[in-house]
């Protein structure tokens, strides 16, 4: 029964696109998945369990954060920058090859916080590795990684949420520093690998006023008279106590349901050539994190949680500019996180809500709307 309701959404997604002429929607859309805790680090799940989990959801794409200062934490309390960088590789090609055994590829965020060697502080920590990371030291860093992976790994985000100042500070400077890291990042990746993809962005969706930057906001001034280069934009489009229909929220906010704002905005900055693709068009979207609140004060229920999550994905799959839509977190953390986006239990026991995406990207696969992993 599941499996015709997913077959019936996935049509009924595929009558909806024609109906609206939108013939150029984003076919062999990847589905993604993060989970560093059962992924990467094997933390509190069985590792190969969650691949064949992620199988079930329709999975293709992996995204794995890559720390700057725990792949190099043999010297992240140095204050001056070694000559040459120890990084402790397992953790990243242990995945990788888990990944492809199950013909999952996977993708890097490749982000702070910066050893205390290349940070504005020249402290360890995490309020410390994210103030003013040293862009020349960033590119090195980016550049490692890449040539590591070179042939492995065939896609990189530079830096992880710039716009919020957890993860990049200060927050009103952000938008330089990041520029500086994008530019070098950037040519870090394609000096070790030219053919691996090089994503601008991975933005926070919403302004927190006097803490953090709307992503439109962000973008227009990291990019103004730059002229960047880019092989898509990647963005999380979280809207997590509404339907991902919703407008709601300042007008600089990009959430699900106002993609659109940031679609107009790529295609703003091809034409001023301030960020464009290698062949100078506007840039693809890649969604790499997205879900809703299985506990907590922002729960809304089990019932709305299925559909809020399956309608979002549906609204990607709408998305012409749209390349991939992934889910932020697999497996539910052990008792008093805070975070909790997951589908499926401790024990592995899934949830609606994977049911109701298993059975939805299942469809979607049969009709040709999302991408098929490799057998």
């Amino acid at each position: 029964m599941k499996f015709r309701q997913g077959v019936a959404a996935a049509l009924a997604v595929a009558t909806s696109l024609g109906a609206a002429g939108s013939a150029h929607a984003a076919r062999g859309m990847e589905v993604g998945l993060q989970d560093d805790a059962v992924f990467l680090y094997q933390s509190y799940y069985n590792r190969d369990l969650g691949l064949q989990q992620a199988k079930q959801l329709g999975v293709t794409r992996l995204r794995v954060n890559v720390l700057w200062n725990r792949i190099a934490s043999a010297q992240n309390t140095q204050r001056t920058a070694p000559a040459q960088v120890i990084y402790n590789w397992a953790p990243y090609d242990s995945i990788v090859d888990a990944a492809a055994f199950y013909g999952i590829k996977v993708q890097f965020t490749v982000a702070g916080p910066a050893p205390a060697w290349a940070n504005g502080k020249h402290r360890a920590g995490l309020h410390a590795g994210v103030y003013k990371p040293n862009a020349r030291l960033y590119g090195r860093f980016v550049h490692d990684v890449a040539a590591h992976f070179k042939g492995r790994v065939d896609r990189y985000s530079i830096w992880n949420e710039p716009n919020w100042p957890g993860w990049l500070a200060p927050y009103k400077s952000a938008p330089r520093i990041y520029a500086n890291l994008y530019r070098a990042g950037y040519i870090g990746v394609k000096s070790a690998d030219p053919n691996a993809k090089v994503l601008f962005g991975e933005l926070a969706p919403q302004e927190r006023r006097g803490k953090s930057l709307a992503p439109l906001t962000f973008i227009r001034r990291a990019t103004a008279h730059r002229h960047f280069k880019a092989d898509g934009l990647a963005h999380h489009p979280y809207a997590f106590s509404v339907s991902p229909t919703s407008r709601k929220g300042g007008p600089g906010d990009v959430t699900m349901g106002t993609l659109g704002r940031l679609t107009h905005l790529l295609h703003v900055l091809a034409h001023k050539r301030w960020l464009r693709t290698p062949h100078g068009g506007s840039l693809p979207l890649y969604l790499t994190e997205y879900g809703y609140f299985a506990k907590g004060p922002r729960w809304l229920g089990n019932k709305r949680r299925a559909a809020y999550l399956r309608k979002g994905f549906q609204i990607a799959l709408h998305n012409p500019s749209v390349r991939e839509m992934t889910q932020y977190t697999l497996v539910a953390p052990p008792h008093g996180a805070v975070w909790d986006t997951s589908l499926v239990s401790s024990t592995g026991a899934p949830s609606s809500a994977f049911r109701s995406l298993s059975s939805w990207t299942l469809g979607a696969v049969r009709v040709g709307g999302i991408a098929r992993a490799p057998r």
